[in-house]
């Protein structure tokens, strides 16, 4: 039954990832507030999607992470590419300048993106007025951060409550996102982590070693 939930999730997975396609090449012909909503809410889907296969497979030992070396900078760059056209205008994204200072880190990329772009979708839903995604290293980790200047995270999420829902965040993305962060490991036994906090609004952060 298991191997069939799988299954199943991957091909829901595939029909989705090419319904965005369809959605994307109706909007370059012709666009509309409804196929934008239409678009968004595909790719939400596809990433909830992505984020149970991953979750199901970390329950059974199956999940694999393709770790490799990445210019930091490259991949800011392709994040910046997953943006739909005339994406909200309130997000701001790290200057290519200052990650090029950063260099290579090694994680697994496709992975990471979702986690990042999750918490992208969720902090543009809240923010106020502006989104903020950047990156630092410090004591050997690289930290990624995504604030907004909105309500925050309630305490029952910055407290680590299993399971919690609430209007930032459904539960399944932040369990995806800390389910990730720990498979990322070095040989000295040093793990991935998120943190939540809230300094001005909500800050996500991925820490990865």
């Amino acid at each position: 039954m298991d191997h069939l939930i799988a299954a199943a999730i991957h091909d829901a997975k595939n029909s989705l990832s090419s319904l965005g396609v369809w959605l994307d090449k109706a909007r370059s012909e012709h666009d509309s507030p409804a196929l934008h909503h239409a678009t968004e809410l595909a790719a939400r889907v596809n990433a909830q999607l992505v984020e149970l296969l991953a979750l199901h497979r970390a329950g059974e030992g199956s999940l694999r992470l393709a770790v490799a070396d990445h210019h930091l900078a490259d991949f800011f760059a392709d994040l910046r590419r997953e943006l739909p056209p005339g994406s909200d205008p309130r997000l701001q994204i790290a200057r290519s300048d200052a990650l090029e200072k950063l260099g290579e880190w090694a994680f697994d990329a496709y992975l990471v993106k979702f986690v990042l772009l999750d918490a992208r979708r969720n902090a543009l839903r809240h923010a106020h007025g502006k989104v903020t995604l950047g990156a630092a290293i410090d004591g050997g980790f690289l930290r990624i951060d995504v604030e907004d200047d909105g309500p925050g995270f309630p305490e029952p999420t910055l407290q680590g409550e299993q399971g919690a829902m609430n209007a930032h965040s459904s539960g399944l993305g932040l369990s995806f996102a800390r389910t990730i962060a720990d498979r990322h490991t070095t040989p000295d036994g040093r793990h991935g982590r998120i943190e939540l906090s809230n300094p001005k609004g909500a800050r996500f952060r991925l820490v990865l070693p």
